[in-house]
């Protein structure tokens, strides 16, 4: 099962800024820190947040062109593929979204600079019930995508330590073994020219 490198680097991206976005969405609601921080921390947040959103889309663009690889041949196997990818990518759409209305519905309409560029609009009008109904589900969201991440790792190990397959390989960089095409040509005539000269020599 082998991805395109194109695929391969979509995927780290934004495995990379999921995670963040987990780890610092937990360090900015329970650490204890001045208000400044905090402010930053969530502008830095929800920046981050959109910019992963964005590399979903255009994931779901890249997957449009491009068919991802072959499931397992395990009628079990496929439907458990098919519904975790079908998981992933929708929690990948939700939970920005509803951290996007969490945002926009705060009473205290703190605007969302992205990266202090420009101002994000609002999708939700400020109120009390709206806050309160998108930030639960932001909540909750997250912490099943967190639980469907580790399921999606722990799965990946499983076909790489026990079935030995190529699921996990298929996915990281290629590595080189060695030498080859024209490079390997190259070397083996130069080698066999030293060893010309040298036979010349003695």
């Amino acid at each position: 099962m082998r991805w395109s490198g194109t695929a391969k680097a979509l995927h780290w991206t934004t495995a990379a800024l999921i995670l963040g976005l987990l780890a610092l969405g937990w360090v900015m609601t329970r650490a204890d820190m001045n208000a400044a921080l905090r402010f930053d921390l969530y502008q830095l947040h929800k920046s981050f947040g959109f910019v992963a959103l964005g590399l979903v889309w255009l994931r779901l663009i890249h997957l449009t062109f491009r068919c991802a690889p072959e499931p397992p041949k395990s009628r079990l196997e496929r439907r458990l593929v098919r519904a975790g990818r079908a998981g992933l990518w929708t929690l990948m759409i939700l939970a920005p979204l509803s951290g996007w209305a969490t945002a926009s519905a705060s009473p205290l309409e703190i605007p969302t600079l992205f990266f202090g560029l420009f101002k994000v609009p609002d999708v939700v009008r400020p109120g009390e019930a709206a806050f309160a109904l998108a930030s639960s589900a932001h909540f909750w969201l997250t912490a099943l995508f967190a639980a469907l991440i580790c399921l999606h790792a722990a799965a990946a190990l499983k076909h790489h330590f026990i079935d030995g397959d190529d699921v996990l390989t298929g996915m990281l960089p290629r590595r080189r073994s060695g030498p080859s095409g024209l490079k390997k040509v190259r070397q083996d005539n130069v080698l066999k020219r030293l060893d010309e000269v040298r036979s010349k020599r003695f």
